[in-house]
């Protein structure tokens, strides 16, 4: 065994066991003090309001206070607190990748759907390129893992991320945020709840963040990894009646940054030059053509909610819409040899309905139907330079592709209670996606590289019905054991980028098959809460991605895997100490790989056997938080999380140079509010240690053994004033 792996068994089965250690400790200690209860937070992960101790399904959440004292910002900032979730957005604003429990997506491919399906307010986010905006002003955050296509549908073959924005309050209020830290980071944010009769009420926020880049190109002056977002949100509800609430949100989000820059790992060829990059690390690159990146992004929505005496009746409407380009140096030198880039234009329109029964019964249900039209206009363009060789002056070429997708949907859910303690849930989902892709290509002026290929149409559909069932025995009040068996699907699709007049670039559908079993509990009178799961998957078909050359031009193409599964555990748990401390963990262990996966390349290269990519074996979270009066009217505060994530391989080829190391990071939070929490004065430092790792490696494009990498973010820190009113 080697030094590495050894160190990485050390520290997760230690982590375990005083993770273990600590909550069984807490519970038994905590029995003397009966008045202190852990905050166990309410979920809507089942299409209703519950209690997340009612939840038969492993679900974690971040409420507004938990995301305000870990000073969440951005994905990133949660990207290592739920078990065996992976969150990595190092390629910019588009190229958000999350995986669950070993399964992601690839964002690169505007032709692939998302394992990961992503909801904002129940609207679901049908592209990546949207879900990495600010997170500001939200009520709470949850995760729910393992496939979810009887409830949610549409994408959730791994699981679903539920983002939930705060709604106005019953008073006039105000609130406001500063916050100031190096890299010349200014962060502001403003948010007011108006209330214009008892029945019409509204909230307005926004929030702007800016900051100066990670990363200096030397060539030309330019920061890249910088940031610069713009955000708003409306929330408007009216109570029309006793029994009817309206509510319309609109939001909009624009972005214009530098981001998604890369370092030269190894500078193959060109190693030993003028032209090398002597560090991969010290955020420094020479490239004749920095990365450029813009996005604009807005939506509405009304959510009409009737009242019922046997229960709820639930409509959703909701258009988004977004536009995206980015240009990036292909060759990530001082040579002009290629450069890309991909503008997006998409609109969707969704319509959910559905009826919620009431609770208490012997049998409570949800039924509905959803539809949704998407329109998604795609340019790829490649320009390539006199310094490859084959040109004697610039010359470009533009892939030209238009996707429609519909989809609709039926769906139910209802749970038989047997008694107090036994019953029964069972969901069925029918889904159907169609897809017709229009596709044309300007080739090069010499044809040599990229032929021109005529527009031409085609079309594919899916149609799938996707189970569930769940037992769920609750002995008391303060347990919940389940057992449970799910499929999930994904659709097929086509390689925009990647068709050719002989090959419409299709691959086919993916499934899984989910088993789970778990248990819930609270514990010395609700000061602490326990929560533990254990999964096997077994994927078929599974999409995979691949960096291929097509027409001359590297290309991130999808193709089927055979078979793959995965398996594991996740731990979760909370410690309400007293008053003032409280303690939360969590730690998952993760077995996903290939079972059978040959042909994988055009060489015929066979991973079998082979690590998921981004599917951490291990993974820790542990977090400490600590309150207490100092002085009349002012309190200290103090937060404090470590997070550690076990190897990973970036590529399905599991090639040791596209990997990084285990990684710990440190994060902390302190100083005082006044006035019983009007006021704030805060501190605050991401990556304490200042670590430096990976969040992508791969192969270059253009320059024989090159490789690149792309750097998380480096040490961080400022301070924020906020004030309530």
């Amino acid at each position: 065994m080697s030094r590495t792996i050894w160190k990485q068994e050390l520290i997760s089965t230690a982590a375990g066991a005083v993770l273990a250690a600590g909550l069984s400790a807490a519970a038994a200690q905590a029995q003397s003090d009966e008045s202190v209860s852990a905050d166990v937070i309410v979920v809507t992960a089942q299409r209703r309001e519950q209690s997340i101790l009612d939840v038969s399904a492993s679900v974690s959440a971040l409420g507004a206070a938990e995301l305000e004292e870990r000073g969440v910002e951005r994905l990133d900032d949660i990207a290592s607190v739920f078990p065996n979730v992976y969150i990595n957005t190092g390629n910019g604003l588009r190229s958000t990748i999350i995986t669950v429990r070993g399964i992601s997506s690839n964002p690169n491919n505007p032709g692939v759907e998302q394992s990961v399906g992503v909801f904002v307010d129940g609207v679901y986010q049908a592209r990546p390129t949207t879900i990495n905006t600010n997170l500001y002003d939200l009520e709470r955050v949850e995760m729910i893992r393992g496939p979810q296509g009887a409830l949610y549908g549409k994408n959730t073959i791994a699981g679903a991320l539920n983002m939930i924005t705060q709604g106005p309050g019953d008073e006039p209020s105000f609130e406001g945020i500063i916050s100031a830290g190096n890299y010349s980071a200014l962060s502001l944010y403003a948010a007011g709840d108006v209330i214009f009769t008892p029945n019409a009420r509204a909230r307005i926020s926004v929030s702007s963040q800016t900051r100066a880049g990670y990363t200096d190109n030397t060539f030309t002056g330019t920061e890249l990894d910088d940031q610069d977002e713009l955000g708003a949100r409306l929330t408007f509800v009216a109570d029309p009646s006793e029994t009817l609430q309206l509510t319309f949100r609109a939001d909009m989000a624009s972005n214009d940054t530098n981001g998604g820059a890369s370092e030269i790992l190894d500078n193959g060829v060109l190693a030993g030059s003028p032209l090398a990059d002597a560090d991969p690390e010290d955020r420094r690159v020479a490239q004749d053509f920095g990365s450029e990146q813009t996005r604009d992004v807005w939506g509405v929505s009304l959510q009409a909610d009737w009242d019922f005496d046997s229960g709820v009746l639930t409509s959703l409407t909701a258009f988004r819409t977004f536009e995206w380009y980015n240009s990036n140096d292909n060759d990530f030198s001082i040579l002009n040899q290629l450069r890309s880039g991909i503008s997006e234009d998409h609109e969707q329109f969704s319509q959910e309905i559905r009826f919620t029964s009431d609770t208490g019964g012997v049998f409570d249900y949800i039924v509905g139907g959803f539809f949704s039209h998407e329109t998604f206009d795609t340019i790829s363009n490649a320009v390539i330079g006199p310094d490859l060789g084959i040109y004697p002056t610039e010359v470009s070429a533009d892939i030209f592709g238009n996707l429609e997708t519909t989809s609709y949907a039926v769906f139910g859910q209802g749970t038989y209670h047997f008694s107090d303690a036994v019953s029964v849930t069972g969901a069925l989902r029918y889904s159907g996606d169609e897809k017709e892709v229009t596709h044309s290509q300007i080739g090069d002026p010499y044809q040599l590289l990229a032929p021109t290929q005529p527009e031409r149409s085609f079309s594919r559909s899916d149609a799938e019905v996707t189970p569930s069932i769940t037992l769920n025995w609750e002995p008391n009040a303060t347990w919940l054991v389940y057992a449970s068996y799910s499929r999930g699907y994904k659709s097929g699709g086509y390689n925009v980028f990647s068709i050719m007049p002989n090959d419409n670039a299709e691959y086919d559908p993916e499934f899984v098959n989910s088993y789970e079993a778990g248990v819930k509990t609270t514990l010395a009178g609700g000061a602490v809460y326990l929560a533990g799961s254990v999964f096997w998957l077994d994927y078929s078909d599974l999409q995979v991605n691949q960096l291929i050359n097509v027409g001359g031009v590297p290309t991130f193409t999808t193709s089927n895997a055979a078979t793959a599964e995965a398996s594991g555990i996740e731990l979760e748990g909370l410690w309400q100490v007293n008053g003032a401390l409280s303690f939360s963990g969590s730690y998952s262990f993760l077995d996903a790989s290939f079972e059978d996966f040959t042909n994988a390349t055009s060489a015929g290269a066979d991973y079998s056997g082979n690590d998921l990519p981004q599917a951490p074996d291990h993974t820790l979270s542990l977090a400490a938080d600590f309150n207490a009066p100092v002085a009349e009217g002012m309190e200290f505060i103090a937060h404090a999380d470590l997070s550690y994530r076990s190897s990973l391989f970036f590529g399905p080829e599991n090639n040791p140079d596209y990997s990084q190391d285990d990684v710990t990071l440190i994060n902390a939070r302190a100083g005082f509010t006044f006035q019983d929490d009007r006021w704030s004065v805060m501190l605050w430092g991401r990556n304490i240690g200042d670590e430096t790792y990976a969040v992508r490696r791969s192969a270059g494009v253009i320059i024989p053994g090159q490789q690149i990498q792309a750097l998380g973010a480096p040490q961080t820190w400022g301070v924020e004033l906020r004030g309530r009113f």
